[in-house]
């Protein structure tokens, strides 16, 4: 379930209690036994960037569901789909930097404007933009978006960002004639999270 259906109508815990738990393994809901992934609350979730491809970036608050494995006592948090794991902006929001950065060859002052919703930045933030740089180096490692693999270690970070961006259009829904790649890459990236 995407974001914007998430915020809509919260998702119940019956319908996202994963099929099985990430660390060891069991069943979340044993055919013949008692129930091992038991809701466990809900947590927020600060999304930052635009909700739609050139949209007005946005700050928006997500309810994420949490369960615990009574096997292993591991506790998950289930998001909707396009957030990215220890990442504050959303992984369309990224892809849109990595293809203006990439792609478009937009300075990260320039791209900032269109998916940081701050408008208070220090004197070195004026320059330039570390997220986007870590973006780059996490994806270089196949980090952020691990289905679409590691990049060259050689590579330049402009050239990583141009690889990745390539991935997430050709991940992307078929759009209108016309989009722009970025908004293709907008798209893919959503899915690719």
């Amino acid at each position: 379930m995407d974001i914007k259906r998430w915020m809509t109508v919260l998702p119940t815990v019956e319908h996202l209690r994963p099929a099985r738990c990430p660390c060891c393994d069991a069943a979340g809901r044993p055919v013949d036994g008692p129930l091992v992934m038991r809701g466990h609350g809900l947590r927020e979730r600060q999304v930052y960037g635009p909700r739609a491809a050139g949209g007005a970036p946005q700050q928006v608050t997500v309810q994420a569901r949490r369960y615990r494995c009574s096997a292993c006592r591991a506790v998950l948090l289930v998001v909707p789909r396009g957030l990215l794991p220890r990442r504050r902006y959303a992984a369309a929001a990224i892809g849109w930097v990595l293809a203006r950065i990439g792609l478009d060859g937009a300075t990260t002052p320039a791209v900032r404007t269109e998916v940081c919703c701050s408008t208070i930045l220090g004197v070195a933030a004026a320059e330039r933009w570390l997220a986007p740089s870590r973006w780059i180096e996490a994806s270089r490692r196949g980090q952020l978006f691990p289905r679409l693999g590691r990049h060259g270690a050689q590579s330049p970070r402009a050239q990583v960002a141009e690889r990745t961006a390539m991935q997430l259009v050709a991940l992307s829904p078929r759009g209108r004639a016309g989009d722009r790649a970025a908004h293709l890459a907008f798209r893919g990236a959503a899915l690719a999270a």
